[in-house]
């Protein structure tokens, strides 16, 4: 019975290695191709000011104060900014 699981043990480790040695050599995912003259698409990445994090400047939600423009990822954010201001802290 042991040599038997031996056997099945020492068939295993060889299928495993043999998969390996033959295996085709994966190469690293390349970058997306653009075509000739065309640019990877840019986006601006802004900071919500309440939680931190980034977000796409076109997809934002934005809010003007003495002629600073923030953005904000939800309205929830927007909405705690805006007491933030109505209590007077500073920002």
């Amino acid at each position: 019975m042991s040599k038997l699981f031996f056997l099945a043990l020492a068939a295993t480790l060889v299928y495993f290695f043999a998969r390996t040695l033959f295996s085709p050599i994966r190469k690293p995912a390349a970058k997306p191709q653009y075509k000739k003259g065309e640019s990877e698409p840019a986006t601006e990445m802004v900071q919500d000011p309440v939680c931190g994090v980034f977000i796409d400047a076109n997809k934002a939600l934005r809010l003007e104060n003495r002629g600073v423009l923030y953005y904000f990822c939800s309205e929830q954010c927007e909405n705690k900014f805006q007491k933030k201001i109505a209590q007077g802290e500073k920002l």
